[in-house]
């Protein structure tokens, strides 16, 4: 076995070289080109809609058109999961379905905005549910998925 030096004496450079290989190299690679592909041709297809229900928000009332949920992800990366906003508060602080919650909520169609965190690589399109929560734990091998293994088959 050749003597390779010890981790912590690698450069930052060839640490991010070896990370590069790591990524870009084997089933993952591949992996990762089919969720870029497959997120562009469903952002392509549902552009339309997806301004029809941003513009519908905005006249609807103030407040963004997109909320981020705090989850966590492969290895206990933090990241936002992006889904248009289909609740206003209410009472109590309890969130109260806004008219056009009520529509968008039973068709999913809230949650066409997940389709920018699997092209960001927060998510791939089949994998374990991501963990709610920022403080939760997530499995150290597991990219969280856009659907799970369940809905897959």
């Amino acid at each position: 076995m050749p003597n390779l030096p010890h981790r912590g004496s690698l450069s930052v450079d060839s640490r991010r070289s070896l990370a590069h290989r790591r990524a870009f190299s084997g089933p993952g690679y591949l992996r990762r080109i089919l969720d870029v592909v497959a997120a562009l041709l469903m952002l392509v297809v549902t552009l339309p809609l997806l301004l029809l229900v941003a513009l519908a928000l905005r006249l609807e009332g103030p407040g963004p058109v997109l909320v981020r949920k705090p989850y966590v992800g492969r290895a206990g990366r933090r990241f936002d999961l992006f889904a248009f906003r289909s609740t206003r508060p209410g009472p109590y602080g309890r969130p109260v379905l806004t008219p056009l919650g009520s529509l968008l909520r039973p068709t999913r169609i809230d949650q066409l905005p997940v389709l920018l965190n699997l092209l960001r690589g927060d998510l791939t399109l089949v994998g374990p549910a991501p963990v709610a929560g920022p403080e939760a734990p997530q499995a150290p091998g597991s990219s969280p998925g856009v659907t799970g293994w369940v809905g897959a088959d």
